[in-house]
């Protein structure tokens, strides 16, 4: 499974030359260019203190090349034009304020109107700072204010003094801030599909041949036959079944506009913000469907009623509802587990609980076996019977309870699964396209992200054993149902 620092390492050319491209570079790339690099130098700079030294030394490449392409940026007509509208609207404000305006400082200054425009309306900084002037100007004739700065301003909170509160006392000296960072919720971790065996999709549709040797009890190779013999008799000829897995590449995608003045004037990228939140949904997107999906122009779960080859185990005979897992539940799904050194435990945090508390009573009153092991380390899993417990919010959880009393649950609630025998094709990577030109009466762009990927289990059935009589699966459920 890749690392995250190893994932942003692919994102740009790590080797000695690696601004030697820029020049050749068209403004089209160039602009592009930029935007990727933007969006990679935001990542590493959320880590703050917790960045290691190899990140480090990526994040220093990274905005190395980053002003390398700026500068090329800056000798286009694009960059010639930027460079022109910050030069105008540093000198329009200046003189608008007398020249007293101190753009030293790490924010931007914004006038009340961006923040609730329906209240009051103004609709740049130029306009309200002329509001601001005029007022001044007029300030014993309060008649000729422009109403929507008096909406904007508080009650004096006295009249003998300065105070933020009157805009008569300096109150309109003070600026608002805006910090160019924005507050967000990182989604939840692939935990899951990292673990699929990857299928390179060289085509729209690749197939996979497969055998049929899920039945052991004449043959564990879907039809050869091994017999002992006299030394001049012939042995019996034998075959193998053979079956055709296919993957198709079925599309995904997501668009997104921004206005031409937004992304003129915002202080943060507004390219980097869509491309980066469009991949975060894909993401969270394919996380679902790798568990839910129903296998009809998109990938199959391996936890959904099409997949022929997963498992489900019963509850207990008189298992009450309120307990909702005991540890022979957890013991009838590991035995039923095929491939279990590689499995991992899905469950929804609703159930943490109740899997913290489970246990088996040792024989002859020994005392207690704890099945659940606390993680003891940011970097380790907590563990059930030896193996990881990925907690995901993309599992069902309880349906109705009042916290200690449950009363529904949904099925596929808890499952086992050993995501290496799932294949997941990709073709290509994830794009990101621009265009000018869909809405350009709008004056919008339009951004259009796209991926092209498939995912199965490669098992059409349960294995039944050689011997015994349950059968085996890298799907296991706990079902709803008892026994």
């Amino acid at each position: 499974m890749a690392t995250h620092a190893q994932s942003i390492e692919l994102c740009f050319n790590d080797t000695p030359v690696k601004n030697a491209d820029v020049p050749t570079m068209t403004a089209n790339q160039l602009q592009d260019e930029r935007t990727r690099l933007i969006t990679i130098t935001d990542v590493f700079d959320t880590k703050g203190d917790k960045i290691t030294r190899e990140e480090l030394t990526q994040y220093k490449d990274a905005v190395d090349r980053l002003e390398s392409v700026q500068n090329a940026v800056s000798s286009t007509q694009v960059g010639l034009a930027e460079r022109r509208a910050a030069l105008l609207a540093t000198s329009r404000i200046a003189n608008a304020s007398n020249g007293m305006l101190d753009l030293s400082r790490g924010i931007t200054s914004r006038p009340l109107w961006e923040d609730d425009k329906e209240k009051f309306g103004f609709h740049n900084q130029q306009e309200y700072l002329g509001a601001v002037i005029n007022a001044y100007k007029n300030k014993s004739n309060p008649d000729v204010i422009d109403v929507r700065l008096k909406a904007s301003v508080m009650n004096a909170i006295g009249s003998d003094e300065f105070s933020k509160a009157n805009w008569e006392s300096a109150g309109m000296t003070v600026p608002r801030g805006f910090i160019n960072t924005i507050m967000q919720l990182e989604p939840e971790a692939d935990l899951l599909t990292g673990g699929a065996t990857r299928i390179p999709m060289s085509a729209p549709i690749v197939d996979i041949p497969s055998r049929v040797d899920k039945d052991h009890r004449t043959s564990v190779t879907g039809g050869f036959r091994i017999y002992r013999g006299k030394e001049t008799t012939a042995p019996t000829l034998s075959t193998s079944a053979m079956e055709m897995i296919s993957l198709k590449a079925h599309e995904l995608n997501g668009a997104a506009a921004a206005t031409n003045q937004l992304m003129a004037d915002s202080p943060i990228s507004i390219a980097a913000l869509i491309d980066n939140g469009l991949r975060q949904e894909a993401r969270s997107y394919r996380m679902e469907e790798f568990l839910y999906g129903n296998g009809i122009g998109r990938p199959l779960g391996c936890l959904h009623a099409n997949n022929l080859s997963r498992l489900q185990v019963l509850r207990e005979n008189g298992q009450s509802t309120s307990q909702i897992i005991t540890g022979l539940n957890v013991l009838k799904m590991r035995q039923r587990v095929w491939g279990y050194s590689n499995a991992v435990w899905v469950a929804s945090l609703d159930l943490y609980p109740n899997i913290v508390q489970l246990c088996l009573e040792s024989p002859n009153n020994a005392g207690i076996v704890k099945l659940f092991h606390a993680a003891d380390g940011a970097d380790n899993y907590d563990t059930l019977l030896g193996r990881p417990i990925i907690w995901t919010e993309y599992m069902d959880g309880i349906a109705s309870g009042d916290g200690n009393i449950i009363s529904e649950w949904n099925d596929n609630f808890f499952a086992c699964v050993n995501p290496s025998q799932i294949l997941f094709g990709e073709r290509g990577t994830g794009t990101l396209s621009r265009s000018i030109h869909v809405r350009f009466l709008e004056r919008e762009e339009v951004f259009l992200f796209t991926s092209f990927d498939d995912a199965r289990p490669w098992w059409t059935s349960v294995m039944t054993p050689n011997r015994g009589s349950l059968t085996m699966s890298p799907f296991v459920v706990l079902s709803t149902t008892t026994a």
